[in-house]
């Protein structure tokens, strides 16, 4: 998959980012810009992995959880220094058992994004090339 990421106009820090053919607005955060900005978007994947991921996983094992809220909150103040900090709160809707809230929170810790951010070695390759 490629994700695409166009400049909306010449000399704006504005974009348009495609996924799936989906629009996402990208701009610089405050006071730059209005955002979301990458980071937003790097906190808001492990958000919504582990929705995803705690829902799904419910869903199968036919545990009455009716909907899930997830809270992602970021701490960057040490991020120049090498430590970025994410708290991903979750609400978990629906008459659980504690065992089943217990089976629900390990679910969560074993998100594929989660493992993407903690535990894999992701490595990055950038190109610049030439417009044909």
């Amino acid at each position: 998959m490629t994700i695409r990421v166009r400049q909306n106009a010449p000399r704006t820090m504005e974009f348009t980012a495609t996924a799936e053919g989906h629009s996402l607005p990208l701009a610089m955060p405050q006071p730059q810009g209005d955002g979301p900005d990458p980071h937003d978007y790097f906190d808001t994947a492990l958000g919504g992995c582990k929705a995803l991921t705690v829902l799904w996983y419910a869903q199968r094992k036919e545990m009455p959880l009716e909907s899930i809220d997830v809270d992602v909150v970021r701490d960057a103040s040490e991020e120049r220094k090498g430590v970025y900090r994410l708290t991903a709160k979750l609400t978990l809707h629906g008459e659980l058992s504690d065992a089943q809230i217990d089976e629900l929170h390990s679910v969560a810790e074993k998100c594929p994004v989660h493992k993407l951010m903690t535990a894999v070695d992701v490595q990055v390759s950038t190109l610049v090339v030439r417009p044909q």
